[in-house]
Protein backbone atom coordinates (compact mmCIF):
# COMPACT_ATOMS: atom_id res chain seq x y z
CA UNK A 1 0.00 0.00 0.00
CA UNK A 2 2.92 2.23 0.70
CA UNK A 3 4.15 1.80 -2.33
CA UNK A 4 0.97 2.97 -4.41
CA UNK A 5 1.00 5.97 -2.24
CA UNK A 6 4.44 6.91 -2.96
CA UNK A 7 3.49 6.27 -6.69
CA UNK A 8 0.56 8.20 -6.82
CA UNK A 9 2.44 11.49 -4.96
CA UNK A 10 4.79 11.22 -6.93
CA UNK A 11 2.51 10.80 -10.21
CA UNK A 12 1.97 14.73 -9.33
CA UNK A 13 5.21 15.87 -9.26
CA UNK A 14 5.71 14.59 -13.28
CA UNK A 15 3.26 17.14 -14.23
CA UNK A 16 -0.64 15.23 -13.88
CA UNK A 17 -1.58 18.49 -12.14
CA UNK A 18 -4.34 18.33 -9.68
CA UNK A 19 -7.79 20.51 -9.58
CA UNK A 20 -10.36 18.73 -7.95
CA UNK A 21 -12.88 21.18 -5.70
CA UNK A 22 -15.28 19.75 -3.67
CA UNK A 23 -18.46 21.43 -3.50
CA UNK A 24 -21.79 19.73 -1.36
CA UNK A 25 -25.07 20.71 -4.08
CA UNK A 26 -22.85 23.03 -5.93
CA UNK A 27 -22.28 25.21 -2.97
CA UNK A 28 -18.52 25.36 -2.56
CA UNK A 29 -17.46 23.17 0.84
CA UNK A 30 -14.10 23.49 3.18
CA UNK A 31 -11.13 21.28 2.51
CA UNK A 32 -11.02 19.07 5.53
CA UNK A 33 -14.51 18.26 5.65
CA UNK A 34 -15.68 14.82 5.43
CA UNK A 35 -18.08 14.29 2.29
CA UNK A 36 -21.56 11.50 3.17
CA UNK A 37 -22.79 9.11 0.25
CA UNK A 38 -24.78 11.00 -2.20
CA UNK A 39 -22.97 14.69 -1.80
CA UNK A 40 -22.15 16.31 -4.94
CA UNK A 41 -18.75 16.70 -5.93
CA UNK A 42 -17.97 19.71 -8.09
CA UNK A 43 -14.26 21.08 -9.94
CA UNK A 44 -15.64 24.68 -11.45
CA UNK A 45 -11.98 24.66 -13.36
CA UNK A 46 -12.46 21.44 -14.85
CA UNK A 47 -16.25 21.43 -15.07
CA UNK A 48 -16.97 18.26 -13.41
CA UNK A 49 -19.29 17.07 -11.17
CA UNK A 50 -19.91 13.36 -9.45
CA UNK A 51 -21.68 12.35 -6.51
CA UNK A 52 -20.08 10.35 -3.74
CA UNK A 53 -20.70 6.49 -4.34
CA UNK A 54 -22.57 4.41 -1.62
CA UNK A 55 -20.95 2.94 0.96
CA UNK A 56 -17.91 5.14 0.51
CA UNK A 57 -17.03 8.96 1.71
CA UNK A 58 -14.68 11.60 0.54
CA UNK A 59 -12.33 14.36 1.67
CA UNK A 60 -10.38 17.60 0.06
CA UNK A 61 -7.20 17.25 2.76
CA UNK A 62 -6.04 20.85 3.70
CA UNK A 63 -3.51 22.43 1.10
CA UNK A 64 -4.11 19.13 -1.15
CA UNK A 65 -5.63 19.13 -4.51
CA UNK A 66 -5.96 15.64 -4.50
CA UNK A 67 -9.57 14.65 -3.28
CA UNK A 68 -9.54 11.33 -1.69
CA UNK A 69 -12.39 8.26 -1.79
CA UNK A 70 -12.23 5.76 1.27
CA UNK A 71 -14.81 2.62 1.30
CA UNK A 72 -16.39 2.53 4.20
CA UNK A 73 -18.15 -0.73 3.83
CA UNK A 74 -16.60 -4.62 4.41
CA UNK A 75 -14.05 -4.11 1.41
CA UNK A 76 -11.63 -1.34 0.83
CA UNK A 77 -10.13 0.62 -1.52
CA UNK A 78 -9.14 4.62 -1.39
CA UNK A 79 -9.91 6.47 -4.95
CA UNK A 80 -7.45 9.30 -5.96
CA UNK A 81 -9.11 11.97 -8.00
CA UNK A 82 -6.94 14.48 -9.90
CA UNK A 83 -7.18 16.82 -12.98
CA UNK A 84 -4.86 17.24 -16.53
CA UNK A 85 -5.92 20.21 -17.56
CA UNK A 86 -4.29 19.99 -21.00
CA UNK A 87 -4.79 16.32 -21.93
CA UNK A 88 -6.82 14.54 -23.84
CA UNK A 89 -7.50 10.51 -23.90
CA UNK A 90 -5.16 9.38 -26.69
CA UNK A 91 -2.63 11.62 -25.14
CA UNK A 92 -3.35 9.89 -21.87
CA UNK A 93 -3.18 6.41 -23.69
CA UNK A 94 0.00 7.21 -24.64
CA UNK A 95 1.72 8.00 -21.57
CA UNK A 96 0.05 4.92 -19.89
CA UNK A 97 0.74 2.32 -22.31
CA UNK A 98 4.74 3.90 -22.09
CA UNK A 99 4.71 4.03 -18.06
CA UNK A 100 5.70 6.80 -15.92
CA UNK A 101 9.35 6.58 -14.62
CA UNK A 102 9.21 7.76 -10.67
CA UNK A 103 12.64 6.57 -10.18
CA UNK A 104 15.28 4.63 -11.51
CA UNK A 105 13.78 1.48 -10.70
CA UNK A 106 10.26 1.97 -10.39
CA UNK A 107 7.40 2.83 -13.07
CA UNK A 108 3.97 3.02 -12.87
CA UNK A 109 2.73 1.60 -16.44
CA UNK A 110 -0.74 0.64 -17.43
CA UNK A 111 -1.31 -3.19 -19.12
CA UNK A 112 -4.18 -2.59 -20.83
CA UNK A 113 -5.42 0.79 -21.92
CA UNK A 114 -8.65 0.85 -24.03
CA UNK A 115 -11.19 3.84 -24.89
CA UNK A 116 -14.98 2.75 -25.27
CA UNK A 117 -17.34 5.21 -25.05
CA UNK A 118 -15.24 7.72 -24.41
CA UNK A 119 -13.66 6.54 -21.39
CA UNK A 120 -10.32 5.07 -20.88
CA UNK A 121 -9.90 2.65 -18.28
CA UNK A 122 -6.89 -0.06 -17.78
CA UNK A 123 -5.60 -1.58 -14.98
CA UNK A 124 -2.26 -0.07 -13.55
CA UNK A 125 0.58 -1.89 -12.00
CA UNK A 126 4.17 -0.63 -10.64
CA UNK A 127 6.94 -2.12 -11.53
CA UNK A 128 10.98 -2.34 -9.96
CA UNK A 129 12.25 -3.00 -6.23
CA UNK A 130 10.12 -3.15 -3.18
CA UNK A 131 6.30 -3.60 -4.85
CA UNK A 132 3.85 -4.57 -2.42
CA UNK A 133 1.98 -7.28 -4.74
CA UNK A 134 -0.98 -7.60 -2.40
CA UNK A 135 -1.90 -4.17 -4.35
CA UNK A 136 -3.84 -3.55 -7.52
CA UNK A 137 -4.28 -0.63 -9.32
CA UNK A 138 -7.02 0.94 -11.70
CA UNK A 139 -7.00 3.91 -13.30
CA UNK A 140 -10.22 5.74 -15.25
CA UNK A 141 -9.85 9.04 -17.61
CA UNK A 142 -12.57 11.00 -18.84
CA UNK A 143 -12.36 14.70 -20.77
CA UNK A 144 -14.33 17.61 -20.87
CA UNK A 145 -15.25 18.26 -24.42
CA UNK A 146 -14.58 21.93 -23.81
CA UNK A 147 -10.78 21.02 -22.68
CA UNK A 148 -9.79 19.46 -19.41
CA UNK A 149 -9.57 15.97 -18.58
CA UNK A 150 -10.01 14.17 -15.11
CA UNK A 151 -8.51 10.72 -13.91
CA UNK A 152 -9.48 8.48 -10.82
CA UNK A 153 -6.72 6.36 -9.77
CA UNK A 154 -7.77 3.02 -7.82
CA UNK A 155 -5.70 1.24 -5.02
CA UNK A 156 -6.87 -1.29 -3.47
CA UNK A 157 -6.07 -5.15 -2.27
CA UNK A 158 -6.32 -8.03 -4.49
CA UNK A 159 -9.09 -9.67 -3.03
CA UNK A 160 -12.04 -6.60 -3.13
CA UNK A 161 -10.34 -5.06 -6.67
CA UNK A 162 -13.03 -6.45 -9.38
CA UNK A 163 -15.80 -5.08 -6.85
CA UNK A 164 -14.59 -1.75 -6.15
CA UNK A 165 -13.10 -1.91 -10.12
CA UNK A 166 -16.76 -1.81 -10.79
CA UNK A 167 -17.42 1.45 -8.26
CA UNK A 168 -14.57 3.72 -9.88
CA UNK A 169 -15.68 2.60 -13.40
CA UNK A 170 -19.65 3.84 -12.53
CA UNK A 171 -18.01 6.54 -10.39
CA UNK A 172 -16.74 8.63 -13.30
CA UNK A 173 -19.08 7.18 -16.07
CA UNK A 174 -21.83 8.63 -13.95
CA UNK A 175 -20.04 12.12 -13.63
CA UNK A 176 -21.09 15.05 -16.04
CA UNK A 177 -19.09 18.01 -17.69
CA UNK A 178 -19.88 21.54 -18.21
CA UNK A 179 -18.13 24.68 -19.67
CA UNK A 180 -15.16 24.88 -17.09
CA UNK A 181 -14.93 28.49 -15.10
CA UNK A 182 -12.10 29.83 -13.07
CA UNK A 183 -13.55 30.57 -10.19
CA UNK A 184 -12.64 31.94 -6.87
CA UNK A 185 -12.42 28.85 -4.54
CA UNK A 186 -14.15 31.28 -1.84
CA UNK A 187 -16.75 32.46 -4.37
CA UNK A 188 -19.66 31.16 -2.52
CA UNK A 189 -17.82 30.76 0.84
CA UNK A 190 -20.40 30.16 3.71
CA UNK A 191 -19.26 32.38 6.45
CA UNK A 192 -22.74 31.68 8.42
CA UNK A 193 -21.74 27.70 8.40
CA UNK A 194 -17.93 28.45 9.03
CA UNK A 195 -17.83 30.54 11.73
CA UNK A 196 -21.18 29.33 14.04
CA UNK A 197 -20.37 27.96 17.15
CA UNK A 198 -16.42 28.62 16.78
CA UNK A 199 -14.16 31.27 18.00
CA UNK A 200 -12.16 34.20 16.62
CA UNK A 201 -8.88 34.48 17.97
CA UNK A 202 -6.12 37.57 17.24
CA UNK A 203 -2.96 38.02 19.12
CA UNK A 204 -1.23 41.51 19.28
CA UNK A 205 2.14 42.18 20.73
CA UNK A 206 2.55 44.96 23.61
CA UNK A 207 5.61 45.91 25.24
CA UNK A 208 5.51 43.26 28.56
CA UNK A 209 3.80 40.93 26.49
CA UNK A 210 1.10 39.67 23.92
CA UNK A 211 -2.67 40.63 24.15
CA UNK A 212 -5.03 38.46 22.85
CA UNK A 213 -8.76 38.69 21.81
CA UNK A 214 -11.66 36.47 21.67
CA UNK A 215 -14.86 36.58 20.23
CA UNK A 216 -17.05 33.23 20.51
CA UNK A 217 -19.88 33.50 17.71
CA UNK A 218 -23.01 31.11 18.86
CA UNK A 219 -25.26 29.29 16.00
CA UNK A 220 -28.04 30.75 18.15
CA UNK A 221 -26.76 34.77 16.88
CA UNK A 222 -25.66 35.53 20.29
CA UNK A 223 -21.58 36.42 21.19
CA UNK A 224 -19.18 36.65 23.72
CA UNK A 225 -15.83 38.90 23.70
CA UNK A 226 -13.26 39.65 25.45
CA UNK A 227 -11.55 42.15 24.20
CA UNK A 228 -7.46 43.06 25.77
CA UNK A 229 -6.77 45.65 22.55
CA UNK A 230 -9.48 47.00 20.73
CA UNK A 231 -8.72 44.80 17.13
CA UNK A 232 -11.03 44.88 14.60
CA UNK A 233 -13.10 47.35 16.88
CA UNK A 234 -9.84 49.67 16.39
CA UNK A 235 -11.59 52.72 14.88
CA UNK A 236 -14.11 52.45 17.58
CA UNK A 237 -14.53 53.65 21.36
CA UNK A 238 -11.78 52.44 23.91
CA UNK A 239 -15.16 51.22 25.68
CA UNK A 240 -15.66 47.90 23.62
CA UNK A 241 -12.41 46.82 25.10
CA UNK A 242 -12.99 44.09 28.26
CA UNK A 243 -16.22 41.96 28.46
CA UNK A 244 -19.32 42.57 26.66
CA UNK A 245 -22.52 40.26 25.25
CA UNK A 246 -24.99 40.77 22.05
CA UNK A 247 -25.70 39.79 18.50
CA UNK A 248 -24.06 39.14 15.62
CA UNK A 249 -25.11 38.60 11.82
CA UNK A 250 -23.56 38.33 8.50
CA UNK A 251 -24.24 40.06 5.49
CA UNK A 252 -23.30 38.26 2.16
CA UNK A 253 -21.39 34.90 1.10
CA UNK A 254 -17.93 34.89 -0.89
CA UNK A 255 -14.48 35.70 0.03
CA UNK A 256 -15.61 39.06 1.87
CA UNK A 257 -18.60 39.45 4.29
CA UNK A 258 -19.82 42.13 6.71
CA UNK A 259 -20.36 41.00 10.12
CA UNK A 260 -22.40 42.84 12.79
CA UNK A 261 -22.45 43.39 16.36
CA UNK A 262 -25.40 44.46 18.15
CA UNK A 263 -24.49 44.55 22.34
CA UNK A 264 -26.58 44.38 24.82
CA UNK A 265 -25.15 47.29 26.70
CA UNK A 266 -27.59 50.36 25.02
CA UNK A 267 -24.62 52.60 25.38
CA UNK A 268 -22.60 51.08 22.76
CA UNK A 269 -23.68 51.27 19.29
CA UNK A 270 -23.20 48.38 16.78
CA UNK A 271 -20.58 47.97 15.01
CA UNK A 272 -19.72 46.68 11.34
CA UNK A 273 -16.69 45.02 10.34
CA UNK A 274 -15.34 43.18 7.08
CA UNK A 275 -13.97 39.84 7.05
CA UNK A 276 -12.06 38.42 4.46
CA UNK A 277 -10.68 34.63 4.06
CA UNK A 278 -7.29 34.70 1.67
CA UNK A 279 -5.87 31.43 1.52
CA UNK A 280 -7.35 29.72 3.92
CA UNK A 281 -6.75 32.98 6.09
CA UNK A 282 -8.96 35.07 8.08
CA UNK A 283 -8.16 38.51 7.86
CA UNK A 284 -10.24 41.85 9.58
CA UNK A 285 -9.04 45.27 10.00
CA UNK A 286 -5.55 44.03 8.56
CA UNK A 287 -4.88 41.64 11.52
CA UNK A 288 -5.06 37.82 11.12
CA UNK A 289 -7.94 35.75 12.75
CA UNK A 290 -7.60 32.51 14.11
CA UNK A 291 -10.68 29.91 14.23
CA UNK A 292 -11.42 27.51 16.62
CA UNK A 293 -14.22 25.83 18.46
CA UNK A 294 -15.83 27.64 20.99
CA UNK A 295 -16.22 26.38 24.62
CA UNK A 296 -18.64 29.26 24.97
CA UNK A 297 -21.34 28.13 23.13
CA UNK A 298 -24.18 25.22 23.85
Amino acid sequence: MKTYISVILLILTLGWSVQVEAQNKKNRVQPGRMYAPGDTLFAPRLGFTARVPNGWEGTLPRESEVFMLSSTSTTYGEIFIFGNPDGNLNGILEKWKNGVALTESIKLKATNPTINDGMLTSEVIATGDYINKGYKGFAVARCNPDGPCVIALLVAPVQFYESVKTTVSDFMKSSTFEAPANISIYADFDWKDFLSNKVLITYQSMQGGVKENMIHLCADGTFQSDLKHTGMFKDQNPRYRGKNTGTWKLSGNGPVTTITFTFKDKKLSPIEAELTIEDEKILSNGERYYVGHSDKCK
